[in-house]
């Protein structure tokens, strides 16, 4: 992997986000592994344990602290140490604030899981600063709320049409483009009262606490897409629960239907296979219906969110992979 951070970057990124409060739901996770965790980052700060020598720490760890790291990051599955990246290693060994997107890639690996950062590393320091102190001043439900406003469009637009990311500079008129975009939506589009409340806070929050220039600079949406407006305008209106079940009933949806056309293709269409047909796929959704019931509650669970409240992260990596599934997964899998 190339590292492309600057030090100095990484330095006065850190620095702000010791400002930063995290969720509690985030922190109820991480309480009953706290203790365990700062000995094990104390030692690799010890030992200045950095991002080459990384997954040669995790090797010398137990599988207990292997463990802890796990839990407290939050991670689903068990560490796999030969198959994550430097970046992953080095991350698992930082707590929530410490870490970041070495690579520039527009995401932070942590082990083998990826995920957007709470604060973009693509904002000058005035504006992080004042961002981050108008995040403070909100709820949890109000930070996804507003989260989605610092959202880099490009890195979901680059993801869709597999091309390499640029990061766009998440500066003063990037966010005051957002809010009014978010809070005077175009074509038909409807904002709730709720949402529009909440943007309008933050941004009244953020605008006390940024000392920076406010002068009209020359600014595009570059790379923006009907899909990633929509995206973001759903994410607004329908609030995080409402947009999560019309995610997933879409996601299946679709499967279904392809799956259906497999059927006819293989078995025919005619007065004896259909119903036999309507049966298997009505068995099939159930069976996904199940499937995405039963991982729901395992992530809340092992993640210790309430129902209501679902990361931004959850979102877009849903999107991502319902994308990636319906591009290049076999329907031939489906059927197994």
């Amino acid at each position: 992997m190339s590292i492309q951070t600057d030090y100095q970057d990484y330095e006065s990124y850190i620095n702000s986000m010791k400002n930063y409060q995290t969720t509690q739901g985030r922190r109820d996770v991480q309480t009953p592994y706290a203790q365990e965790f700062e000995a094990i980052y104390n030692e690799a700060k010890k030992q200045e344990i950095g991002l080459s020598d990384a997954k040669e720490f995790l090797k010398s760890l137990s599988s207990d602290e292997i463990r802890t790291l796990q839990k407290y990051s939050g991670l689903a599955d068990s560490i796999n140490i030969d198959a994550i990246s430097a970046e992953g290693a080095y991350n698992l060994l930082l707590p929530d604030n410490e870490q970041y997107d070495f690579n520039s890639d527009g995401v932070a690996e942590v082990g083998e899981a990826k995920h957007l950062l709470s604060i973009p590393t693509n904002m000058p320091v005035d504006v992080r600063d004042a961002y981050i102190s108008a995040m403070n001043s909100m709820s949890d439900k109000e930070k996804l709320m507003s989260m989605t406003l610092s959202f880099d469009k490009a890195y979901l637009v680059a993801k869709l049409n597999n091309e390499s990311y640029t990061p766009t500079t998440i500066d003063y008129n990037y966010l005051k483009n957002s809010v009014e975009n978010s809070l005077n939506p175009k074509g038909g589009g409807f904002i709730s009262a709720e949402a529009s409340a909440v943007i309008q806070k933050f941004w009244d929050a953020f605008n006390s606490a940024y000392t920076g220039d406010t002068s009209e600079k020359e600014f595009s949406e570059r790379n923006s897409s009907d899909a990633v407006s929509q995206f973001l305008q759903d994410l607004h209106t329908k609030g995080a629960a409402q947009f999560l079940a019309d995610l997933n009933t879409e996601k299946i949806d679709k499967l279904v239907d392809e799956y259906k056309e497999k059927l006819i293709k293989e078995m025919g269409e005619t007065a004896e296979t259909t119903q036999k047909i309507a049966q298997l796929v009505e068995n099939y959704k159930k069976e996904l219906l199940d499937e995405m019931r039963e991982k729901t509650e395992d992530k809340q669970k092992s993640e210790g969110e309430k129902a209501t409240i679902v990361s931004k992260n959850s979102f877009v990596q849903i999107f991502l992979e319902m994308q990636q599934e319906t591009k290049s997964k076999p329907l031939e899998s489906l059927l197994t």
